[in-house]
């Protein structure tokens, strides 16, 4: 491993392309939004003018793209899985927000065009080529423009008992399916040798820090079982048939013997941002 480092200091964990295939209406709908009182810390941090051009990379059903739309003229949503692209379309439709154009395409591979005053990318850095994704960015930044990385917690992260039930679930069914592999073994590790924010810096951006906010926020069966869909690692593609099984041990595991379907979690939200200073 550090002579694996040694002779890589930008390592790349490479992520399958298609795994968020068929969670776009379950990303939509029981996905938690950023609390407002990140997006307000957020917007008095960065220059945000009201003339200028915002850049949503990663962004899945535009979590962040509708939250910020109206603060910029122009915004680009830009995600590699093209069913998540065309919902957001629809939905921009249907709410009359023509501010943003869609773009189906990888981070690392998108034309970026004008210059921008902010470019976000919600959840999904960790799985972006990092060093590459920067280096492009950086160019496209206005004078004092920003990136922030948003990160929102999951539900299974914690120590309370229904947690630890969750998660037992999740790995276990994650091992009879055979889809351990879905996420790149020791990712983990590669964030904790190399820190985005030593990535960031190596670009040149000034890292100003990681700013956080805890709300309390209440699940149930069927929410929790819709933000599993959600996700890469057990959605119902990689279910397949066996999903109504799935639904059943959730529904056994988490339930239990005294009936309560409402779960409290105080949980943490937050965003990393970074400045180019010339």
């Amino acid at each position: 491993m550090e002579g694996e480092w040694e002779k890589d200091e930008y390592r790349v964990m490479l992520y399958q392309s298609d795994l968020y295939k068929g969670t776009a209406e379950y990303y939509e709908r029981y996905r938690p939004p950023y609390p407002q009182v990140l997006l307000d810390d957020l917007r008095a941090r960065v220059p945000i003018t009201a003339a200028g051009r915002l850049l949503d990379l990663a962004c899945g059903t535009g979590q962040i793209t509708f939250a910020l739309a109206s603060e910029f003229v122009e915004v680009v949503a830009v995600d590699q899985e093209v069913e998540s692209i065309e919902l957001a379309r629809r939905k921009a439709a249907t709410l009359g927000v023509d501010n943003i154009d869609w773009v189906a395409a990888s981070a690392e591979r998108v034309s970026l065009g004008s210059l921008f005053e902010l470019v976000a990318i919600g959840n999904a850095f960790h799985r972006l080529e990092r060093g590459l994704v920067v280096r492009r960015l950086v160019p496209r930044l206005q004078p004092g423009g920003c990136v922030a990385l948003l990160w929102a917690g999951t539900p299974w992260r914690g120590a309370l008992p229904w947690q630890l039930d969750l998660a037992e679930t999740l790995q276990r069914w994650q091992h009879k399916l055979g889809a351990d592999d879905r996420v790149p073994q020791g990712w983990r590790q590669v964030i904790d040798r190399d820190p985005h924010a030593e990535v960031l810096r190596r670009t040149g951006l000034a890292y100003e820090g990681r700013f956080e906010f805890t709300v309390s926020q209440w699940w149930t069966v069927e929410s929790l079982t819709g933000f599993v869909y959600s996700t890469s690692f057990l959605n119902r593609t990689v279910l397949g048939q066996h999903a109504d099984e799935f639904e059943n041990d959730m529904r056994a595991r988490l339930i239990g013997s005294d009936g309560n379907d409402s779960f409290r979690q105080d949980s943490t939200f937050a965003y990393e941002l970074a400045r180019i200073t010339i």
